[in-house]
C-alpha cells in the first residue's frame, strides 16, 4: 500500500528531486529517476531494480494498470500531490508518475571488447538531448556500444533518458577518463577510431569502413580535441550544399553512423 506524502519537505521527495537535478548524486548513489508513464514502463521492462515509485491520484486513475505493475516491482510506493509532482518533475507538464531505480551495469570491457564491432565515441558532448538521440540511433543501427569522455553529459540525465527512449538501458557504454589512452588501446587491438571533422577530410560517402570502426563525435561548439584527432589518424566529413556550415551533433552522428553501417566491409 502506498504511503501518502503531502509535504514538499519530505525526505523521499527531496532525494528524488536531487536525483533529477544532480549528476553527482546519481553517481554517488548509483540510482537515477525516470519520469512519465512511457519511461517508467521502459525502466520496468528493461529489468532495472525499481526502488521507489511516486504517483499522483490523477496518474493512478489514468494509468491504473501500469502504476500497479510499478508498485508490485518497487520497494516502496508513494502517493504524492500535484504540487510535489511539479517539484520533482523535469518536464513542464508532468504526468505525475516517477520511479527511482538502480543504474544498470552494462559496460564495455576494453579487455574483452568486440574488436570487429562498430562503436561511437562522444567527446565532451554537453547537450543531454544530443547524447540521448545518439544512443537511440546507435541502438537502432545495431552498433555494439558507445564510449563517452568523462566530461560528457551523464547518460542517466533525465533528458538523456527521455531522448534515448530507453536505449541508455540497453546499449553498452564506457565512460573513459583518458580518451587518448583508451583509443590507443583500441588501436593496439587493430580497431580504427575515425575523427569526424567539418572540413579537410575524406567525404563520408566515399569511405569503406572495416571491422572495428569507432566513429568519434566532438563537442557541439568546438568539435573534437586536437589530441583525439591525432590519435585517430583517419578523418571524415559530411559533404554539405547550400549555406549550412554545420549540422546538429545528433543529426551529424546519425548520418556518420548510418554511412559506417551501410559501408561496413
Amino acid at each position: 500500500m502506498a504511503i501518502e506524502i503531502t509535504s514538499k519537505d519530505n525526505q523521499a521527495v527531496k532525494a528524488a528531486a536531487k536525483l533529477m537535478s544532480s549528476a553527482r548524486e546519481r553517481r554517488q548513489t548509483g540510482r537515477f529517476i525516470a519520469e512519465g508513464i512511457r519511461l517508467c514502463t521502459e525502466v520496468l521492462e528493461n529489468h532495472c531494480k525499481i526502488c521507489e515509485v511516486f504517483y499522483t491520484e490523477d496518474a493512478y486513475l489514468r494509468y491504473t494498470e501500469t502504476v500497479e505493475r510499478l508498485e508490485r516491482a518497487a520497494g516502496k510506493s508513494y502517493q504524492i500531490t500535484d504540487e510535489i509532482a511539479e517539484k520533482i518533475a523535469d518536464t513542464v507538464t508532468p504526468q505525475g508518475v516517477f520511479v527511482v531505480a538502480e543504474m544498470i551495469v552494462n559496460t564495455i570491457d576494453l579487455d574483452n571488447i568486440k574488436t570487429d564491432g562498430q562503436f561511437v565515441l562522444l567527446e565532451n558532448l554537453q547537450d543531454p538531448g544530443n547524447v540521448g538521440a545518439i544512443f537511440r540511433t546507435a541502438e537502432a543501427l545495431g552498433l555494439n556500444g558507445a564510449f563517452l569522455t568523462n566530461d560528457s553529459c551523464d547518460p542517466y540525465n533525465p533528458k538523456t533518458i527521455r531522448a534515448s527512449m530507453g536505449a541508455v538501458f540497453r546499449l553498452p557504454y564506457l565512460i573513459v577518463d583518458d580518451v587518448v589512452t583508451a583509443m590507443k588501446e583500441c588501436k593496439a587491438k587493430n580497431m580504427r577510431p575515425i575523427a569526424s571533422v567539418p572540413d579537410e577530410a575524406s567525404k563520408i560517402t566515399a569511405i569503406r569502413f572495416f571491422k572495428g570502426a569507432i566513429m568519434c563525435i566532438g563537442n557541439e561548439g568546438n568539435g573534437l580535441s586536437e589530441q583525439l584527432k591525432a590519435v585517430c589518424g583517419e578523418k571524415v566529413t559530411i559533404p554539405m550544399n547550400g549555406r549550412a556550415e554545420s549540422l546538429n551533433a545528433a543529426t551529424a552522428a546519425a548520418i556518420l553512423m548510418w554511412e559506417m553501417v551501410r559501408h561496413y566491409a
